[in-house]
């Protein structure tokens, strides 16, 4: 009997690499746009479902190729069928033409095809899935502690702002302030790790703390935007059948859960567009509270604050990231001009604390940002667009950055993954959700991801040194004596259990 073909990483990247080429082909005319939309959005719900459910699917190259998968792909579907079904809101929404978006489309497939196949060979498999030892268990505890004080504090102190704004302790100081950078590339990874950690453990009064402190970092989401909610839900949800598995996956209590954790995100979803809208009638400083005051004021008159027609809009045209790559290529197609990697040094110097190089606000203001130097490079006017590292690619060296941009974005999160391959699953899976997190926002700039492999490094340490702390502490004579008579008492008192009538 012949076997039925699987779906495995290689069958998909094989898909998006034929969807690829038959659309750089055909990229002036319809159907194979359609089919392009098709073919990523597959592959990115495809992709979802393995990185959820099967850890050693997981690996840098294939994160970012989902994540790529569904951004260009199902975003753009959703935005084509979002009352657009003549085909006319890819020009509502963008300036470039169907055969420059075509192209666009296309070689997002050869790169996701590329990502996929790598990850499928790749042996740094992300997601460490060994037990904890109990020091590092309590290193976690710590960890989680420190995060979740260090979170409240910058939010409380205005260091970290709504919708993820650093404010420097400078008042208008250019200066992000060092701790809200910290919690913030931090504040998902130190939740997923609190997962992998306890999730199997007993209910105990640790288990319990360390609940609510999860519970109450993923309340501070709701303050920094759904996307990032979104990627903190998803990564958790990786940690939690990394830990749990998929064996019993379909009782009621887990099917429960999994439908409050859909209703709570939908929720807060709509509840952070509240606070946006809210903040169109509030002075520029508003207060956190003062937002959340005018955010229910927002949700109890749905029809005078036009929350539904927001909402409706935004998620319709807003998802149509493809737009801005067809506009870049059009433009690209008729200068033939680059920034000639204007765009990596300004997120080279961005990245870089100023203690290290303190002259690096000369090359900032030089460059610019990424939107005025590319812009000006093509001949276009300025706007705050949807930067990618794919868009960043493309201004700095054309095709060729486009291509390989994001698969060196990829390979240095995977040199990461790599570095701390020798070290204890506490560090490796902090280093694992960390990149994991970074991988899944495709709308980020370079400057963002080296910032967050940066800080993770900082609380890498940390870690190592906090198991370190504990290992020491545990071999201590004193501590050991203590240790052996505990478990002499609980011996005794099972014996004196056991012998009772």
């Amino acid at each position: 009997m012949t076997k039925a073909p699987s779906f495995s990483p290689p069958a998909m990247a094989l898909l998006a690499l034929t969807m690829g080429v038959i659309q750089l082909m055909g990229h002036a005319y319809a159907w194979p746009f359609w089919g392009s939309m098709m073919v990523l959005t597959v592959i990115g719900f495809w992709g979802l479902a393995r990185l959820i459910f099967v850890p050693s699917f997981v690996t840098a190259w294939s994160v970012y190729g989902v994540s790529l998968a569904l951004a260009y792909g199902f975003g753009t579907l959703n935005t084509m069928t979002s009352g657009y079904v003549d085909g006319s809101a890819m020009y509502l929404v963008n300036f470039a033409g169907p055969s420059s978006l075509g192209r666009a489309l296309g070689i997002m497939e050869l790169i996701v095809a590329a990502l996929l196949y790598i990850g499928h060979i790749d042996p740094i498999k992300t997601i460490p899935t060994e037990p904890f030892t109990d020091n590092e268990r309590s290193a976690t505890l710590v960890m989680l502690v420190v995060v979740c004080a260090g979170t409240f504090i910058a939010l409380a102190t205005g260091q970290l702002g709504f919708q993820g704004v650093q404010n420097g302790e400078g008042g208008g100081s250019a200066l992000v302030s060092p701790l809200a950078s910290l919690v913030t590339s931090t504040l998902t990874p130190a939740t997923a790790l609190a997962i992998l950690a306890y999730g199997t453990q007993p209910s105990s009064r640790v288990r319990t703390v360390v609940i609510v402190l999860c519970a109450l970092l993923a309340l501070t989401q709701m303050t920094q935007g759904r996307r990032l909610l979104m990627f903190n839900v998803l990564t958790l949800m990786m940690a939690f059948f990394a830990v749990r598995g998929t064996k019993g996956f379909f009782t009621p209590k887990i099917i429960v859960l999994l439908v409050l954790t859909l209703a709570v995100v939908a929720g807060a979803s709509r509840f952070f567009v509240s606070m946006r809208i809210a903040g169109y009638s509030l002075p520029n400083d508003a207060t956190l509270a003062e937002r959340v005051e005018g955010a229910v004021d927002v949700i109890t008159r749905p029809e005078q604050s036009g929350l539904n027609e927001h909402l409706e809009q935004n998620q319709s045209t807003r998802t149509f990231v493809v737009g801005y790559v067809g506009e870049l290529i059009e433009a690209y197609d008729k200068t033939g001009r680059t920034t000639e990697g204007d765009l990596l040094i300004l997120n080279l110097a961005s990245a870089m604390p100023t203690a290290i190089w303190p002259g690096k606000w000369r090359v900032i203001y030089e460059i610019g940002s990424d939107e005025s130097a590319c812009h000006a490079s093509l001949g276009m006017a300025g706007w705050d667009a949807a930067n990618t590292v794919i868009t960043e690619g493309l201004c700095d060296f054309g095709w060729t950055g486009m291509l390989l941009y994001p698969l060196a974005m990829a390979g240095l999160m995977t040199l990461a993954n790599l570095a701390v391959r020798r070290t204890n699953i506490l560090v490796r899976a902090l280093v694992a959700f960390s990149t994991i997190k970074s991988l899944l926002g495709v709308e980020g700039v370079l400057t963002g991801y080296i910032v967050d492999l940066r800080n993770t490094a900082v609380l890498a340490i940390a870690a190592a040194l906090l198991v370190a702390i504990f290992n020491w502490y545990q071999k201590q004579p004193l501590v050991i004596h203590h240790r052996e008579q505990r478990a002499l008492r609980k011996q005794r008192l099972a014996e004196l259990r056991a012998g009772r009538p």
